[in-house]
């Protein structure tokens, strides 16, 4: 179908208060001229989609004035109501995010469920004219009118109509870094560009800031975010590890009861007391302020401490209550506060690592406030292989822990579940982050048959920005509403996001991204042995006992490490071929500056991505020779694995952001140079090691330093 965007076009927008029924066009036209200044999803709908049309057919799209005569293109929007795809009204209140929209060759109309619904209708209809934002670090496409005698400029439509009904999953948008909050502005766009429903900034109060954002550059960042996305329709939600900060540090010298019994003492340095009424009230009472100066927040995170196995109380009345039991006793106390200050906000209970299992956690509370939702994170996992794959041991593990933990939770009287995942967590996969679209799509596939999933959130974290446009984000919100449809196709959403991206390079470059998938699968498929966290106590032994991260085969049995090893020789095969697809790509003729742009962009992501998955493979080697009872050979191949991690400290120089490249480099310093030289310390002897562990410390201190408030305004 082609639709005729040569002048003149005029567009209306509904308002059942307006004596016409329609908004007024003086109005509307000054929305249309200062998007800025449109105060919800409507108007914004009408200025998205009048600025778009318009740089396609070249001439203005102007508000209508109801004396429009036939020749004049018409384009209705109208927030109230949803048809059916046949056309008749299907229901007077549907979900706040269905929409329904038609189009002829002179006419356009666009119904939502809401504002939020007609926002949604008019990207879903410009993407089937041709337009695509594949990125937020990258342009936009904007379709090429095709140019006919007797039509002037036309738009091709791939359909003349759209529908979205739900109820179904919505995707979430996790912001969980500096780099990516700094262009806030520009992922808010993005997303609600991209059919996400809610953005959620994952703050810190912490000085470094890994994995987070710096909760004073929001607080810095708010008077533009918030009503950019009330303008938007996105929901917003805020927080993080931030629960210990509800409970100032400063008391503990006047009263140590308040905080946690640990060794024999009490401490100030995890969480608190939660048997402890008064710390109970103080946490409530700043929780309560904070609620009250958010109230562009619908969903708030008050986690406990980031640290698995530990930093809970051990006092007489707090023994016999697990990890879980002393979290969610504190998450009740909030959720009742939220409940009275703020009806049908959200408190999410946080359900990783030692609080995944609630077992008896919930017993001897009331039943749950209707506040508080459950929030699971499955960080001990196989990104190899679906969610619900029964072929991987950590897949089906954690899949009964969350069968578990939701029954529990639903008997108890909760309601909401959400889930927070890691396709896109540069911290997790250490500096790089693997293309998943096959993987993303089974575990959506999973969620989306799972009753009681109200969002999925895909956090987007790590030490940058990226340098090129990563799939991940684009085809998760696709692949979500794919799966609540009943059928996903990932291959076809990959081509669709390639073509968008690369132009005439996609074909090579969508071989390259098969080829990375198939790299990373064979990394990733992890089982119990590499995923089992150390955090060294005290920190000032981390030279000689290295912290360990999800990846790091450190409690591997030699069998394991044997199947392992051996099939890195197939990891770099496909390395070669994703890197022979670059170069191809790189050949195209004829490319335009953009898709040429991000094609070398991807190069230089190659060159960190690579050398990690080779990192890890020269690590499984060495580890594989220490359970051989070979340190001497573990130390000569711990020195490869250095020179291999010196390639990717070269590739950062790419990084263009020198804050970024520090903690880049940091984080490959502290997960992966520290175990290498660790291990290769084995070949010395006498005062040498101690000498290179003291020299290693020292470095370490420097790069820590280096990289404290570093995203902080």
């Amino acid at each position: 179908m082609e639709i005729d965007v040569s002048p003149p076009w005029r567009i209306f927008l509904v308002d059942a208060s307006s004596p016409t029924g329609f908004m007024a066009p003086d109005l509307l036209g000054a929305r249309i001229a200062r998007p800025h200044e449109c105060e919800n999803p409507s108007e914004f709908a009408a200025a998205e989609l009048a600025s778009s049309l318009a740089m396609v057919g070249g001439s203005p799209i102007l508000a209508g004035t109801g004396d429009e005569g036939e020749e004049t293109g018409i384009i209705i929007l109208d927030p109230g109501i949803v048809l059916s795809p046949r056309g008749g009204i299907v229901e007077e209140s549907p979900k706040l995010r269905n929409f329904a929209w038609r189009a002829s060759g002179r006419r356009i109309e666009i119904h939502g469920g809401s504002g939020t619904g007609l926002l949604a209708g008019c990207y879903d209809f410009l993407e089937a004219a041709g337009f695509a934002w594949p990125s937020p670090i990258s342009a936009p496409v904007i379709p090429m009118a095709a140019h006919a005698p007797q039509l002037g400029a036309s738009l091709a439509l791939v359909r003349g109509s759209g529908f979205r009904r739900g109820p179904f999953p919505l995707p979430c948008l996790i912001l969980g870094h500096g780099s990516y909050l700094e262009r806030g502005a520009d992922y808010f766009l993005w997303a609600a560009r991209n059919g996400y429903a809610s953005i959620f900034i994952h703050t810190t109060g912490e000085a470094m800031a890994l994995g987070a954002a710096p909760l004073s550059l929001y607080e810095k960042m708010r008077p533009v975010l918030a009503p950019m996305a009330r303008r938007l329709g996105l929901g917003m939600e805020l927080g993080g590890h931030s629960l210990s900060s509800l409970l100032p540090r400063r008391l503990f010298a006047k009263k140590p009861g308040l905080f946690r019994f640990s060794g024999g003492a009490r401490k100030a340095d995890r969480n608190f007391c939660p048997s402890s009424r008064e710390a109970l009230d103080i946490v409530g009472a700043n929780f309560a302020a904070h609620v009250d100066s958010h109230p562009e927040i619908g969903v708030f995170h008050v986690w406990p401490d980031d640290l698995p196995g530990g930093g809970w109380c051990q006092c007489p009345e707090c023994a016999g209550l697990s990890p879980a039991a002393q979290s969610i006793k504190v998450a009740a106390v909030l959720g009742r506060i939220l409940s009275r200050l703020r009806p049908g906000a959200k408190l999410s209970f946080l359900a990783y690592h030692d609080t995944e299992d609630l077992g008896t956690a919930i017993e001897g509370n009331d039943r749950l406030p209707a506040s508080l939702e459950l929030l699971w994170a499955p960080r001990l996992r196989s990104w190899a292989k679906g969610y619900g794959d029964q072929s991987s041991s950590l897949n089906s593990a954690s899949l009964k822990r969350l069968d578990a933990a939701q029954e529990t939770y639903h008997a108890a009287g909760g309601s909401t579940v959400s889930i927070f995942e890691y396709w896109e967590d540069a911290v997790l996969f250490k500096t790089a982050v693997p293309p998943l679209p096959c993987v993303m799509a089974k575990d959506l596939d999973h969620y989306a048959r799972r009753a009681g999933i109200g969002r999925v959130g895909i956090l987007l974290t790590g030490d940058r920005l990226p340098l090129a446009p990563r799939p991940n984000p684009w085809i998760f919100p696709r692949l979500l509403r794919e799966a609540a449809e009943g059928v996903t196709d990932p291959e076809s959403l990959m081509v669709r996001w390639g073509e968008a991206v690369y132009g005439g390079a996609a074909a090579p470059m969508r071989r390259y991204w098969k080829a990375l998938e198939a790299a990373w699968a064979i990394d990733l498929d992890w089982e119990e042995g590499e995923t089992a966290l150390f955090i060294p106590e005290p920190r000032s032994s981390c030279a000689s006992h290295p912290p360990a991260d999800w990846g790091d085969p450190w409690k591997t049995g030699l069998a394991r490490l044997s199947a392992r090893r051996e099939r890195c020789e197939e990891l770099f095969r496909l390395l070669r071929e994703a890197e022979a697809d670059l170069e191809e790509a790189l050949a195209v003729e004829a490319l335009p500056t953009e898709s040429r742009r991000c094609v070398e962009a991807e190069k230089k992501e190659y060159a960190i991505a690579s050398g990690i998955l080779e990192a890890n493979c020269a690590r499984i080697a060495a580890w594989h020779e220490v359970a051989m009872g070979s340190p001497r050979t573990a130390a000569d191949l711990a020195l490869i694995a250095r020179s291999i991690l010196d390639s990717v400290y070269r590739a950062y120089r790419a990084v263009p952001d020198p804050r970024a490249r520090r903690n880049g480099r940091f984080l490959l310093f502290l997960f992966y140079e520290l175990r290498f030289r660790a291990m290769a310390r084995g070949r010395s002897r006498g005062i040498l090691p101690r000498i290179g562990a003291l020299q290693t410390m020292a470095e370490l201190g420097l790069r820590a330093a280096s990289i404290l408030r570093l995203w902080e305004p």
